[in-house]
């Protein structure tokens, strides 16, 4: 019964603690038992029972220990306020890719939604990938300067 418990909580004095607490639970009932045919089967499935049990609440007890400071956990959900910045931010930044010159909110699009190479871009658009470069680069240093203004 000891090996059987200490597979399932790997732990020799937790299984030290289960084995006598199987005995003790065989002690109390012991006038229960008097029909059980296989007493030695019935002492290792109390222990085994006594060994899930302590593992469930092993991996409970994490959640329960502490509780009392639940509430100072904070919740990783946005704020309305950061909500509504973060709103605010995205239509800014809508309208700085909208303000850029056509080539270069082509450019700007083309990499940063859909993920082409410049030299895919320079194939689609039919310019040179330092022309891509180029255009990406003045892209990039627009969108900065206008989403830094506050």
């Amino acid at each position: 019964m000891r090996a059987i418990i200490y597979r399932r909580v790997g732990c020799r004095a937790t299984t030290a603690d289960l084995t006598q607490d199987a005995f003790l639970k065989l002690w109390e009932r012991r006038s229960l038992l008097t029909g059980v045919a296989d007493l030695a089967g019935y002492l290792v499935t109390t222990g085994r029972n006594l060994a899930a049990d302590h593992e469930r609440r092993r991996r409970i007890a994490p959640f329960l220990h502490g509780i009392e400071g639940l509430e100072r956990i904070a919740d990783p959900a946005p704020s309305a306020e950061d909500v509504v910045m973060g709103r605010d931010d995205l239509r800014r930044l809508q309208a700085a890719i909208d303000s850029l010159p056509p080539k270069c909110r082509q450019v700007f699009l083309l990499s940063r939604l859909e993920g082409l190479t410049y030299a895919e871009i320079g194939a689609r658009l039919g310019i040179s990938p330092k022309t891509v470069f180029s255009h990406m680069v003045t892209a990039l240093e627009r969108l900065k300067a206008e989403m830094a203004r506050t």
